[in-house]
């Protein structure tokens, strides 16, 4: 019965794929089995009504997974980023994220953006928090956050 969250996590996830055009996005295998996960909250900020979870995943091949779902939003490309310090410090970009296409974003992540090796257990001591913003063109205006890390819990 425990494998049961990850099984509809999976169904979700392969429903919620078919949506966007970008399919880019490759699998880390096919034998892995989620061994370790972390979600947080994700809250709209300058009133966008955007919210949503950042899951962070360790599967059996040590890869760790950021998930991010998004709700109350349309199909349009939003930027995600984790970066460092509190949603409320406000901080520069650690990771680039791939982009939430469809309201979701799917990421493997190994290092930060300046070549720092990173694994599951590190980011959930990071001093950080995910960021959303409101697209490409807007990149300063911020849809949705969550402290992550040392500030998540």
């Amino acid at each position: 019965m425990k494998k049961a969250p990850y099984f509809f996590l999976f169904i979700a996830l392969m429903i919620l794929s078919s949506c966007g055009k970008d399919d880019n996005i490759e699998p880390t295998g096919v034998n892995e089995i989620i061994v370790d996960q972390k979600d947080y909250s994700l809250i709209s900020a300058n009133n966008s009504g955007i919210t949503g979870k950042a899951t962070f995943t360790r599967d059996s091949n040590d890869n760790t997974t950021i998930l991010i779902e998004l709700t109350n939003t349309n199909t349009e490309k939003h930027p995600a980023n984790v970066r460092f310090n509190s949603a409320s410090e406000g901080g520069p970009v650690a990771i680039t994220l791939e982009p939430c296409t469809c309201a979701v974003s799917t990421t493997v992540v190994t290092q930060l953006d300046d070549g720092t090796p990173i694994d599951f257990d590190k980011l959930l001591n990071l001093d950080g928090h995910v960021s959303i913003q409101e697209s490409s063109a807007n990149p300063d205006v911020v849809v949705a956050i969550a402290d992550i890390g040392i500030n998540g819990n």
